[in-house]
C-alpha cells in the first residue's frame, strides 16, 4: 500500500546559515495562501502514467532490510533534509519528529542529528542540497536519513483564482517534475550511502475535516502519495512513512497556523518512524 506524508509551508522561507553556505541558492518567498486555496477548492489530477508517473509493476517480495546501526565509532548519526515538516515547524516545543527520533536512539547509545531542513523547500532545492559535496559527505556517514519533500511542490504549483483547467495542468506538470526529482534525490542519497535506512515522509491533508471540495483535495494528495510509494520501491532500504491517517478528521493535531503538525502530531510521526528503523 502506498505510504505518504506531507508538508508545505506558507511562511516566508527562513534559510539557516549552514544551508545557505552549502547551497548559495537565491530563493524568493512563497505566498502562504497559494496551496491552501488550491486544496480547499479541490483539484483533480490527471490519471497516473502521465507526466512522470511511474509505471505500475507486478509486486514482488523484497528482502527485509537490516535495522539501522551506528557507525564504527559507535555514534548513531541522523541526517534530516527537506521542508518545514522536516524542520519541525508548528511544534510548540521546537522538537519536531527529528528530535524525538534522536532521543529514542540516545537511550541506546551516543547519537547526534544534523537537520538541514528549510521552510518552503521544493524538490529541486532538496535535490541541489543532496547533490552538494558537503551533504554527500554527511549522508555517507549517516546511520539514518529522514526526508520530507513534496508538499510544497503541490501547494506552490497553482495560484489563487486560477481557472480549473489551469489548476489541473499546473498540478499535473508539478507532479511529473516532482516524481523525477524524488527519483534523483533517492538515487543521490543511495549512491552516497548504500546501506543507511532512508525514511521518506508521506503527505497529509491539513483540511481533512472539511467536506465537499476538501475531499477532492484529499484524493489528489493520495494520488501523490501513491507515486511516492511507487518511486521508493525502486530503491533498497527506503521506507515511506504514512501519516495521512494521522490527520484525517484530526484538526486537534495541527499547530497554531492550522496547517503544520503540533507537538503531539510530531511525536506520532516519530513513533511511526521508529517502528521501521
Amino acid at each position: 500500500m502506498a505510504a505518504v506524508l506531507t508538508d508545505s509551508t506558507y511562511h516566508p522561507r527562513s534559510h539557516g546559515p549552514r544551508v545557505v553556505a552549502l547551497l548559495a541558492l537565491d530563493r524568493s518567498p512563497r505566498r502562504r495562501d497559494r496551496g491552501r486555496a488550491c486544496l480547499r477548492r479541490g483539484i483533480h489530477a490527471r490519471p497516473e502514467g502521465r507526466n512522470g508517473a511511474a509505471p505500475r509493476r507486478a509486486a514482488c517480495p523484497r528482502p527485509k532490510a537490516a535495522p539501522a546501526s551506528a557507525a564504527k565509532d559507535g555514534v548513531f548519526r541522523i541526517l534530516v533534509v527537506g521542508d518545514s515538516l522536516a524542520k519541525g515547524t508548528g511544534d510548540e516545543t521546537g522538537k519536531g519528529f527529528a528530535v524525538h527520533v534522536l532521543e529514542a536512539f540516545r537511550k541506546k547509545g551516543p547519537a547526534e542529528v544534523t537537520n538541514l531542513a528549510v521552510n518552503g523547500m521544493e524538490s529541486p532545492e532538496v535535490l541541489s542540497l543532496v547533490e552538494s559535496a558537503n551533504v554527500r559527505a554527511l549522508a555517507a556517514g549517516a546511520s539514518l536519513i529522514l526526508v520530507s519533500v513534496g508538499g510544497n511542490d503541490l501547494s506552490h504549483s497553482v495560484t489563487r483564482g486560477a481557472a480549473p483547467t489551469d489548476v489541473v495542468d499546473a498540478v499535473a506538470d508539478s507532479r511529473g517534475r516532482y516524481v523525477q526529482n524524488l527519483r534523483v534525490i533517492l538515487a543521490a542519497l543511495r549512491e552516497s550511502n548504500p546501506s543507511a535506512r532512508i525514511c521518506v515522509l508521506g503527505l497529509y491533508d491539513p483540511f481533512g475535516g472539511e467536506k465537499g471540495s476538501g475531499r477532492v483535495g484529499a484524493s489528489v494528495i493520495l494520488q501523490w502519495n501513491t507515486l511516492i510509494a511507487e518511486t521508493a520501491l525502486a530503491f533498497p532500504n527506503v521506507t515511506v512513512v504514512p501519516t495521512f491517517d494521522l490527520f484525517q478528521g484530526r484538526s486537534d493535531r495541527l499547530g497554531a497556523d492550522h496547517y503544520h503538525p503540533n507537538a503531539q502530531a510530531y511525536e506520532e510521526i516519530a513513533r511511526r518512524m521508529l517502528q521501521v528503523v
